[in-house]
């Protein structure tokens, strides 16, 4: 509903600079973003328009409750336009970085589970099963890889495409560069009529030799971590409620006691678990893994 309505709004103002946005065009491909470059433009200026309407209208109210005095008005009105032209901005670079953040997250995605999907292609390969079969068999394992592998097998099937077409067309488009570069290979190798069992078993070993490289550079960041994590969090939290504690009683004034507590309980029950996830999710992040 929003695409329709930003397209018919934005749609002829923005056809005639379609070409400046080369590189935003690029990154909806390899983000999997199902439209095309012209409705995402419409999109995010629809989106920096209305953030401009609303943050002007809520703007000059909220700020004319705080400054109500009549010389000031025409000076937070002032500040209101600019706050919400600068509010529209941030939306609209947003929207443009936005496909850029998807395509590195797609690309993380893609290189976790790249060794796994390699080496199940080259035992279905090493079987003698023909190459888009292969492909028909990898979309059944899902992920994004998957999903890739059923845009070959799609464009094969139904629309009539070449084998090799269709895998340079999704080469061309994947942000991994490792999985671009196994398609092109499997697209020379079925050119040349290698040996694509062969070309899949050799590519496996050496994903998988990454792999076991980043597990390892992986298992010494975790060591690195721990250490920061139980010297800084745990040990400091430790040290500085007990320091507290023990100073209470020196500076105790009638609320000194009520504000030592406060702080104790903020660092016990907030502090250290809001620090605790925030570390399961950087090693979940910087995990090789899926």
């Amino acid at each position: 509903m929003i695409r329709g309505i930003s397209f018919k709004l934005f749609g002829s103002l923005t056809k005639p600079y379609l070409d400046y946005f080369d590189t935003l065009n690029r990154n909806l491909k390899k983000a999997m973003m199902e439209m095309s470059l012209h409705e995402y433009i419409s999109m995010i200026i629809f989106g920096s328009f209305i953030t401009l309407l609303v943050s002007m209208v809520v703007g000059s109210v909220f700020i004319t409750f705080i400054f109500p005095f009549e010389p000031t008005i025409f000076y937070t009105y002032t500040l209101s336009i600019i706050l919400s032209f600068i509010l529209a901005g941030f939306v609209f670079f947003l929207g443009y970085y936005y496909p850029s953040m998807k395509s590195r997250s797609v690309e993380t995605q893609i290189d976790r589970s790249l060794p796994f999907a390699v080496f199940y292609m080259a035992t279905s390969a090493s079987s003698g099963i023909l190459p888009t079969e292969i492909f028909r068999l990898l979309t059944g394992k899902g992920g994004v890889i998957g999903k890739e592998a059923g845009k070959i097998y799609n464009n094969v099937n139904s629309l009539g495409m070449s084998l090799n077409d269709s895998i340079q067309k999704v080469a061309e488009r994947t942000p991994s560069g490792h999985f671009a570069d196994l398609l092109y290979g499997m697209s020379s190798t079925i050119t040349t009529g290698g040996d694509l069992g062969k070309y899949l078993d050799g590519k496996a070993k050496s994903f998988m030799n990454l792999y076991r490289r980043s597990l390892n550079e992986y298992s010494k960041m975790i060591s690195f971590y721990t250490e920061i994590y139980i010297t800084l969090i745990i040990v400091g939290s430790l040290f500085f409620i007990i320091l507290l504690a023990v100073m209470s009683p020196v500076g105790d004034s009638g609320g000194g006691s009520t504000s030592t507590l406060m702080l104790q309980t903020f660092l016990v029950f907030f502090f250290t678990p809001l620090v605790s996830i925030g570390f399961i999710v950087l090693l979940k992040a910087i995990s090789p893994s899926e």
